[in-house]
């Protein structure tokens, strides 16, 4: 073989490898380029077919727990993140003086009470007594008796509280002030075991009197059964209001007693135990974890596509793992500059025009709602190849208040 024809072989194959070569890459870039056309196609026809949003967090209703009434904070331990029942202590304010003013009317309320009682029984003496009775004068007794002896329970009760208070006085345990009043209401509770004991006595010689005929005397003095009929009624309507103001000392002491209004998870709090509060002042913020839903400022550019009812893909940027969808459930019928606390008068008569957003709420239909927290981030995703609703396109809330505010001469 000569030299010549060995260059030739050489040239041959270089040239056919060259070739090859080219074909290979023109077939590379033809499937390129057909993914590339394949993904063009699917991302203008999401794009065509779809209506797309980064701008969306997750929303709830915030709950702002305060109380009613100002007092000093005794019990307050909650912290993020504690999770409350419907009725769960969330604080607890200064009652030892509520407390004792609840008793004292309760006291009072029983007192009455038993003397009502006891009047009905006179009332019956003295229509017994003009006819001769005997038997309704040993019925107030045995009233008076009871009275008597809840006086006397009473009365030792408060003999314990002066004495046990006295003491804690002596130790610094309670103030000047708690002393003398668990000392004024003992001096009250013994008057009042001293006039149930006096009205006891009364009764014993009235029978004694009734049972000897002596009422019968011309010198002996009835009671008008009329009189003491009145005297019952103003009685009653003194218990009424005594009633009134102890349920409205109860509720004052049920409200020194701050309790959570629903099922949620505590977001934040603005007070620490031994703080003096006021009323009103906010002191846990919280929310349901089952009831939240996606808040989307959607350009008004592209209002016009959306519907209520059209399906909705959300990612949520904090949990990747999981695959939410939902629907739109209401689109706004103001956009957000409308609500801006500092509006722009635009005083110098330039002007910008930028697109403007209205809130669209996406209900969550698929997905765990207890993982979402009020506030992260989420990106929508709005099939738009649903047709819109015939009756309302911007949402069942214009269509009911448009129906609410119909009138009845046109609504017949």
């Amino acid at each position: 073989m000569t030299a010549s024809q060995t260059d030739n072989d050489t040239d041959s194959s270089a040239s056919g490898r060259g070739r090859t070569g080219r074909l290979f890459k023109l077939l590379a870039a033809a499937v390129l380029i057909g993914i590339a056309a394949i993904w063009v196609g699917f991302w203008l026809h999401h794009r065509l077919t779809h209506v797309s949003e980064n701008d969306a967090r997750v929303a709830t209703h915030e709950i702002t727990v305060s109380s009613r009434l100002a007092g000093r904070v005794t019990g307050f331990d909650l912290i993020r993140g504690d999770r409350l029942a419907t009725g769960a202590r969330v604080a607890q304010l200064y009652s030892r003086p509520d407390a004792l003013r609840r008793r004292q009317l309760a006291a009072r309320v029983e007192r009455m009470q038993a003397e009502l009682d006891a009047q009905a029984g006179r009332i019956d003496l003295a229509r017994r007594q003009i006819s001769g009775g005997i038997e309704q004068m040993k019925d107030v007794l045995a009233a008076d008796v009871a009275a008597e002896k809840a006086a006397a329970a009473e009365a030792t009760r408060a003999r314990h509280d002066a004495e046990r208070s006295a003491e804690l006085y002596q130790r610094h345990g309670v103030s000047e002030a708690e002393r003398d009043a668990d000392r004024y209401a003992y001096q009250a509770a013994r008057a009042e075991h001293d006039r149930a004991e006096r009205q006891v006595r009364v009764d014993r010689i009235a029978l004694d009197n009734a049972r000897t005929g002596l009422l019968s005397a011309p010198q002996a003095t009835i009671d008008n059964p009329e009189v003491l009929t009145d005297e019952r009624a103003v009685m009653k309507r003194r218990l009424a209001e005594a009633k009134a103001e102890l349920a409205h000392q109860r509720t004052r002491l049920d409200d020194l007693a701050i309790t959570a209004p629903i099922d949620g998870v505590v977001d934040e709090t603005f007070i620490e135990a031994g703080e003096y509060v006021s009323a009103g002042q906010p002191i846990v913020m919280m929310h349901d974890p089952a009831d939240v839903w996606i808040e989307a400022k959607m350009k008004e550019t592209k209002i016009a596509e959306l519907a209520v009812g059209q399906p909705v893909a959300v990612h949520v940027d904090a949990r990747p793992d999981i695959a939410y969808r939902g629907h739109v459930a209401v689109i706004g019928h103001a956009a957000t500059n409308q609500f801006a606390l500092l509006p722009d008068p635009n005083p110098s008569g330039n002007f910008t025009k930028i697109t403007q957003r209205i809130p669209v709420r996406i209900a969550i239909d698929h997905g765990p709602k207890t993982a979402l927290s009020p506030g992260m981030m989420v990106e929508v995703d709005v099939d738009t190849t649903v047709a819109p609703a015939a009756s309302d396109e911007r949402g069942p809330a214009g269509g009911n208040r448009a129906a609410r505010s119909e009138s009845p001469a046109s609504a017949s």
